[in-house]
């Protein structure tokens, strides 16, 4: 039972690493300008902004599109969807670990 624990905090602590450190690289790719990889990185924001419906407030040719609130709630929850799937990874790759 205690490597049980063990194993479920250390796969907490592994999902919390990879969110916060992917979302930071993600960031400051972002700023670099290379925009596709940091998308590629922060993986659950892409996907949950994918989709909120967004809004054309510009012309057909000039498309200007408009967040919402929203999108500002799927960005927030892109932070626990990582962790949730990060320490589901992390946990599964601990047990295969350990059985070898």
């Amino acid at each position: 039972m205690k490597s049980q624990t063990a194993r479920v905090l250390w796969a907490l602590a592994i999902g919390l690493l990879l969110t916060a450190g992917l979302a930071t690289t993600a960031y400051l790719l972002h700023i670099a300008g290379a925009e596709r990889i940091a998308r590629g990185l922060f993986w659950q924001n892409t996907l949950l902004q994918s989709l909120v419906p967004m809004y054309n407030i510009g012309t057909p040719e000039r498309p200007i599109y408009e967040g919402t609130a929203l999108n500002y709630l799927a960005y927030l929850a892109s932070f626990p969807m990582g962790f949730v799937v990060y320490s589901i990874l992390g946990y599964i790759g601990l047990s295969r670990w350990r059985k070898q």
